[in-house]
């Protein structure tokens, strides 16, 4: 898989769209609020998949700052989507990891920033278009799974390659 695969893989499973209403929700219209649950959403979202492991734990989306852990950063955003494709896609030379880590830290940058944007973008789209783009996106998934299927097919068989 190239390196704008993964990122196109990494875009659509990370699903920033997704995320609007839920982040919304938890920012409650408080820009310091949005800021830090982008942040730790953000941070939650490099741990997993640079570290492989979440380094909180938290539940709901209360005032809790832990709801920018779960559910947005794992596994809204870091799920077993995007883990299984940073795994999948990984080489074994340290030097196309470094790659894949290239890819993922500018893809954390954006996420931050659109996650800042998130009163602006809703306001913005309004609720048709914000359903429409999420089924777009549900549509870009679709075919990054069926792209993985295809290559661990032909892994498995070689005669399909």
């Amino acid at each position: 898989m190239s390196l704008s695969t993964l990122t196109v893989g990494l875009l659509a499973l990370s699903d920033p769209v997704g995320l609007l209403s839920v982040v919304g929700q938890a920012g409650a219209g408080s820009g310091s609020r949005l800021r830090r649950i982008s942040r730790l959403a953000v941070l939650t979202y490099l741990a997993v998949l640079l570290e492989g492991r979440p380094a909180l734990l938290g539940s709901g989306l209360a005032d809790d700052p832990a709801a920018a852990i779960v559910p947005i950063g794992v596994p809204m955003m870091a799920g077993p989507g995007t883990i299984s494709l940073v795994v999948a896609e990984a080489p074994d030379a340290w030097t196309g990891r470094l790659l894949v880590s290239l890819v993922i830290g500018p893809m954390a940058m954006g996420l931050y920033l659109f996650l800042q944007l998130t009163p602006r973008l809703r306001g913005w789209l309004g609720q048709t278009r914000e359903r429409v783009l999420q089924r777009l996106m549900g549509l870009l998934i679709t075919a990054v799974a069926v792209q993985i299927l295809v290559n661990g097919l032909k892994g498995c068989f070689p005669i399909l390659a």
